[in-house]
């Protein structure tokens, strides 16, 4: 971005057409102001990412895009998407939890669960076996956390220190917590908060982790 520029975040006369969509998902408008220059333009930029380099997705809000651009950014935005939707991963995730510990097998090179005929796959990289129900019910103890502080930066908290956090929310009566980033607390909450003395909490897990 230029010298001396502003960019908010626009919460105001939102656009009746829907918003475009990257990679991530769906956009959001922007207002990009320069001192000294006049009117502001806004913008439709990745809700995710905080840098383009993240995210080269830019389109002024009043640029016509052409059904050739339309139908290129479609394809690239499949193209760099998971490619296995939400129902295959639970149809994926049935398959791997109704096989016998012995067959349950992790890539940490992939961080992947593998089923049977994927094992000749990994031959060469290094396998977790035996992967228990426990360890399912938290998975960012398998995961590899994510570090890029400008996209998805996770913060995997010790087990100490997600239970003095549950502990504190319960004590001051929390019933809804919003966890940014921090899969483990998420994962703790879900696990014990029903049973700590009768409370009931939710917990929603807001984190870019396709895994």
């Amino acid at each position: 971005m230029e010298a001396g520029e502003v960019t908010v975040v626009s919460g105001r006369d939102s656009p009746a057409a829907p918003a475009p969509e990257c990679p991530h998902g769906p956009t959001l408008l922007f207002t990009r102001t320069l001192p000294g220059k006049g009117k502001a333009r806004r913008f439709y930029a990745c809700s995710a990412c905080r840098e383009r380099k993240g995210c080269h997705f830019f389109q002024w809000e009043d640029e016509q895009i052409s059904e050739a651009r339309l139908s290129a950014r479609e394809k690239f935005n499949q193209s760099h998407r998971p490619s296995r939707t939400h129902s295959d991963n639970v149809k994926r995730y049935k398959e791997f939890i109704a096989l016998p510990p012995a067959k349950r097998r992790f890539c940490q090179e992939c961080q992947q669960l593998l089923l049977a005929p994927e094992w000749e796959g990994h031959s060469g990289h290094p396998v977790l076996s035996d992967i228990s129900a426990a360890q399912l019910r938290r998975p960012s103890q398998l995961l590899s956390a994510l570090e890029d502080k400008k996209t998805n930066a996770q913060y995997l908290f010790t087990d100490r220190s997600c239970r003095f956090l549950l502990d504190l929310l319960v004590a001051q009566g929390f019933r809804r917590v919003l966890c940014v980033g921090t899969p483990r607390l998420h994962e703790l909450i879900q696990m014990e908060a029903p049973s700590k003395e009768k409370v009931s909490m939710k917990s929603l897990l807001l984190d870019i982790d396709f895994r």
